[in-house]
C-alpha cells in the first residue's frame, strides 16, 4: 500500500507528468490518501479564499474558489 503524503497528493491532483508516470504503475488497490493530506489541502483552498476575500490573497475570489471546487471533484477519485 503506497499513501501519498499532501506534497505528492498535490502534484498528483495537478496532473504532474513525472507523478502521473509514476502512479499508473501502481495498481489502484495499492493506492490511497490519508485523510490528514486531504484536509490539509481543504485547509489551503479555505485559507487562499479567505485571503481573496480580505483583499491578500495571491488570487482572486472567484479562482480560488474555481481551485476549491476543482479539487473537491478530484477528491472524488481518490481513496
Amino acid at each position: 500500500m503506497k499513501a501519498f503524503d499532501t506534497d505528492i497528493l498535490t502534484e498528483i491532483l495537478t496532473g504532474n507528468p513525472a507523478y502521473a508516470e509514476r502512479i499508473a504503475t501502481l495498481p489502484l488497490d495499492e493506492q490511497s490518501a490519508p485523510i490528514v493530506a486531504i484536509e490539509e489541502i481543504i485547509r489551503g483552498r479555505l485559507h487562499a479564499i479567505r485571503q481573496a476575500e480580505a483583499g491578500k490573497g495571491r488570487v482572486t475570489i472567484d479562482l480560488a474558489y474555481q481551485f476549491l471546487e476543482q479539487t473537491l471533484i478530484d477528491f472524488r477519485e481518490v481513496r
